[in-house]
């Protein structure tokens, strides 16, 4: 499977950065596109920080002095809010990623007839992570706190692997939301040879979005919130981001 370029522009940076280490004057976003590999002007902006530009392709964010000589890896955090505006910038991109996503492709668990929904996460999952398992053993009680979940498929392992085949196995089952828990479970699933799944798409949109691990729970303003958290820890951080978590 081909690598999105997301995945391997920035990481080539510093190799392309020697052409641009000439220029001693400021460079138009045209003029320092030319010397990357891979990136193009609108994937270049303004960044916070006076001299500085920000490169930015899907939710990978790096910067680079407007001499085109020098590339900072890392987050910039403003001083006297104490945000992280880099992970602010990142964020925005996983809600336009995640915006782009098929409903129909997701697998998804909604709280009763009648309650509210205070909370939508989607979820990048891995039928056979131990942590992805005990969080479906959990998730009447999940949403039972007016948290509805939206699966994708994240099969750690890649494509060809027993992983996968359970994923496309529980997509080509009459219930879906059934077959996900069954499998959960330590159940067998049977694939549908041919069958069109979108296991695929989830899982290079999970590559581009920088998932590490499963599960990777974000939440609807794009922060990721970590993998694993008890119910009323998860409510609890999606009710305020700035909580502390002790469980």
């Amino acid at each position: 499977m081909p690598k999105h370029r997301s995945l391997v522009t920035l990481s080539l940076l510093p190799l392309a950065f020697g052409a641009a280490g000439a220029y001693a004057q400021e460079l138009t976003r045209e003029q320092l596109a030319k010397q990357l590999n891979g990136i193009e002007a609108k994937d270049i902006s303004n960044s916070p920080v006076q001299g500085i530009y920000q490169v930015a392709i899907g939710s990978n964010v790096a910067y680079v002095t407007n001499d085109g000589r020098y590339i900072i890896k890392g987050d910039i955090f403003d001083a006297k809010s104490s945000s992280n505006l880099t992970e602010e910038t990142r964020a925005k991109a996983r809600v336009a990623m995640l915006k782009s996503v098929d409903p129909a492709s997701m697998i998804v668990f909604k709280p009763a007839a009648g309650k509210p929904v205070k909370h939508t996460v989607t979820i990048f999952t891995d039928v056979d992570c131990g942590y992805c398992r005990q969080f479906h053993r959990e998730i009447d009680k999940v949403t039972a706190l007016g948290i509805e979940v939206h699966y994708l498929f994240y099969p750690r392992t890649g494509p060809n692997t027993e992983s996968w085949a359970k994923a496309e196995g529980v997509w080509c089952s009459p219930d879906h939301n059934v077959a996900l828990t069954k499998a959960k479970l330590g159940g067998e699933v049977h694939t549908a040879k041919g069958a069109k799944t979108p296991v695929e798409e989830h899982y290079t949109l999970g590559q581009r979005i920088g998932v590490r691990g499963t599960p990777a729970v974000f939440t609807e303003t794009g922060e990721l919130v970590g993998g694993y958290l008890p119910p009323n820890t998860l409510a609890k951080v999606l009710d305020d981001p700035s909580a502390a978590i002790d469980e």
